[in-house]
């Protein structure tokens, strides 16, 4: 015969279960049909946390050798959103490639710790599965609790049927968004080229023509003049011209970097001099004494450094300084332009380095493509770092841009 308390536990349990097939029933329908990839994610994990007593929890999708994360939520979600790891000897990178799940009762004890300072503090569990596609690991989903031994061999059983349910959606939105972001390069491309590329061809063609036809009878101030507006119009070409083959190396997927130790100062003086020669401008380069070596490709470290040195003169008035800084913080070189001209809205700040994004003041302050932050971000990243714009406290704005410290001792250690 049965008792009271078995009965009231076989129905707990069979509840238990209808609960969190719903779950994974609820994931499937959600995700059913939809492109919108971050959309798919966020709603994954909204979903779980009805139903995992989970702190925080992420995403991470595969992109080339960086684990991305690409949906977060709990209090180290700002954090950790949009967070990158280079692949190599961590425990997301280990989940992917051994497409093993890994639970973390005490994450103190066991020697565990995470990126951000919040999470590194306060986390304590910590429990991530595998996303699998083709016997191929594409990401992983994972979740954390302030609590040790928060998640059990359940947990794990319910994460691994969400990353089956979710691996074909996933798949799906990943190729949709790719397809879309390669169109909107295409077409980016050839913005450029049919309208941006037209203007300083034009005017050097037609200065040029002119200084051949009537060179000899013009006032040496003319000749002057026509010669700086076609130099300043070749410059312009030769930038548009850099921009542009990132952008094609961008479309097809992957700006290639190969790093070495990189001297910033050096690097920061000369394209700030060659700055200060085309525009007049005040620029105030300050150096961190002894500031260590960074990791980094010196060609594409010049292209962003005076990408934003343009941006910083062309959105402030000619009468005030810009500063452009570089200083080691917790294992980076920080690199960061300041002005006083237009600033930047919260809101723009973290759209500024979309493609083609441009605010409204500064759409009215000066012409522009919107594709050179763009450019700065691909480079960056694809350098190891991050990049970033922000409001400065009294007037202007900050852009500025981190690559990874050079270690003379990294080559002679063994991962850990």
């Amino acid at each position: 015969m049965t008792t009271t308390g078995e009965s009231a536990g076989g129905a707990d349990a069979t509840a238990f279960a209808a609960s969190r097939s719903q779950l994974i029933l609820d994931i499937a329908t959600a995700a059913a049909g939809e492109r919108d990839l971050d959309h798919i994610l966020h709603e994954t994990l909204d979903r779980l946390r009805a139903e995992t007593p989970f702190t925080g929890g992420s995403i991470a999708l595969v992109q080339g050798d960086e684990l991305v994360i690409r949906a977060a939520v709990g209090p180290f979600a700002k954090e950790a959103l949009g967070a990158r790891l280079r692949r190599g000897p961590s425990p997301s990178w280990r989940v992917v490639q051994t497409l093993e799940p890994c639970l973390v009762p005490d994450m103190h004890a066991a020697g565990y710790t995470v990126a951000g300072p919040e999470g590194r503090e306060r986390m304590m569990s910590w429990l991530a599965v595998p996303i699998i596609r083709r016997g191929v690991g594409i990401g992983l989903v994972e979740i954390d609790s302030t609590t040790a031994n928060a998640f059990s061999d359940t947990d794990v059983d319910l994460l691994e049927t969400v990353v089956r349910v979710l691996s074909g959606p996933v798949e799906l939105a990943a190729h949709y968004a790719a397809e879309v972001r390669a169109s909107e390069l295409r077409d980016a491309f050839i913005g450029v080229i049919s309208h941006e590329l037209r203007t300083p061809i034009t005017t050097i063609y037609g200065l040029s023509k002119m200084l051949r036809q009537r060179g000899s009878t013009l006032d040496g101030t003319v000749v002057s003049r026509a010669i700086e507006d076609i130099e300043g119009e070749a410059d312009r070409l030769q930038r548009l011209v850099e921009d542009l083959l990132v952008l094609s190396r961008a479309e097809r997927g992957k700006v290639e970097v190969d790093g070495e130790p990189l001297g910033m100062p050096r690097l920061i003086r000369r394209v700030a001099e060659g700055e200060r020669q085309r525009t007049g401008r005040t620029i105030d380069v300050r150096i961190e004494p002894g500031l260590p070596l960074a990791i980094g490709e010196e060609t594409y470290v010049e292209q962003v450094v005076r990408n934003l040195l343009t941006n910083a003169s062309k959105y402030s008035d000619e009468g005030r300084p810009i500063i452009v800084s570089a200083d080691g913080e917790d294992g980076e070189v920080v690199v960061r332009v300041l002005d006083e001209g237009i600033g930047i809205a919260g809101a723009d700040a973290a759209r500024a380095f979309e493609l083609f994004f441009r605010s409204k003041s500064a759409t009215r302050m000066a012409s522009g493509a919107g594709i050179g932050l763009f450019v700065c971000r691909q480079l960056v990243e694809a350098m190891g770092g991050r990049i970033w714009a922000r409001p400065r406290e009294s007037a202007g704005t900050e852009v500025g841009f981190s690559l990874p410290m050079h270690h003379p001792d990294d080559a002679e250690d063994e991962p850990g």
